[in-house]
C-alpha cells in the first residue's frame, strides 16, 4: 500500500465524487483514479466504496478506514515537518505520547492547538501502551500524553477527559452472554485474549 493510495482514497470519500476527486484535488484523470481505488480495495480486501447514481458513498468498512488513512497521512506531514525543522537548529521540542488506538480522536485536535497556541515548537509524536507512557512521562521522555490513569506513578497530574467503556466479547453460547452488563469479577476465572503483552489493569 502506498501514500498516493490513501491520498486519493481520502480525496474521493471527502469530495463524494471519484470526477470531482480527480479534477479538482488530484489533478489526474478519472480512469487512473479509479483504478488506484481497486488497487487499494484490493490489497485491504474489503470493498470501501459504492458508486451510486448521486455520486460515492463510503461503505461500514470505508468509514473505518478513513479515519485511519486521514491519521496515517498526518503521522507523514507531521514526520516531514519535524524532519525539515530538524535543519533549523534551537527550535524546542514538545513529545506527545497518545495511547495506541486514541490517535485517531485527539492527534488532529491536539496538532490544531498545539500549532495555534506555540508555533515555535517542533512537535513529536510518540504511541506507546499506557504503562510504557506513564514511565516515560516520569523520565522526562514525553511532555504530555493521552494514556489511561496508572496507579505505579509518581509526580504525574490526571485529568480526565473522556470516559472509556470496558467491552467484552463473549460466545453466543457463553454463561454471561445473556447479559446486559458483567461484573469484573464474573471475569476472573476467563481464559481472554489480551491486545499486547503489557495491558493496563483494571481495578
Amino acid at each position: 500500500m502506498e501514500l498516493r493510495h490513501l491520498r486519493y482514497f481520502v480525496a474521493v470519500a471527502e469530495t463524494g465524487s471519484f470526477s470531482h476527486a480527480a479534477e479538482r484535488r488530484l489533478h489526474t484523470s478519472q480512469p487512473s483514479l479509479s483504478r488506484q481505488i481497486a488497487e487499494l480495495e484490493m490489497e485491504v480486501g474489503v470493498k470501501l466504496l459504492e458508486r451510486r447514481a448521486r455520486g460515492v458513498t463510503l461503505t461500514a468498512a470505508g468509514r473505518v478506514f478513513l479515519d485511519h488513512a486521514r491519521l496515517a497521512l498526518l503521522q507523514v506531514d507531521t514526520a516531514a515537518e519535524a524532519a525539515r525543522m530538524a535543519e533549523r537548529p534551537g527550535k524546542p521540542v514538545f513529545v506527545v505520547g497518545f495511547l495506541i488506538g486514541q490517535e485517531v480522536g485527539w492527534l488532529p485536535e491536539t496538532l490544531r492547538i498545539l500549532r495555534e497556541e506555540a508555533p515555535e515548537l517542533e512537535v513529536m509524536i510518540l504511541s506507546q501502551s499506557s504503562p510504557e507512557l506513564a514511565s516515560a512521562l516520569m523520565r522526562g521522555k514525553v511532555d504530555v500524553a493521552f494514556l489511561r490513569r496508572e496507579k505505579t506513578t509518581t509526580g504525574l497530574a490526571f485529568r480526565l477527559l473522556a470516559p472509556e467503556p470496558l467491552v467484552v466479547l463473549l460466545p453466543a453460547g457463553h454463561r454471561l452472554a445473556r447479559f446486559k452488563t458483567i461484573a469484573p469479577q464474573e471475569l476472573e476465572r476467563e481464559i481472554f485474549i489480551s491486545p499486547a503483552r503489557m495491558a493496563p489493569v483494571h481495578a
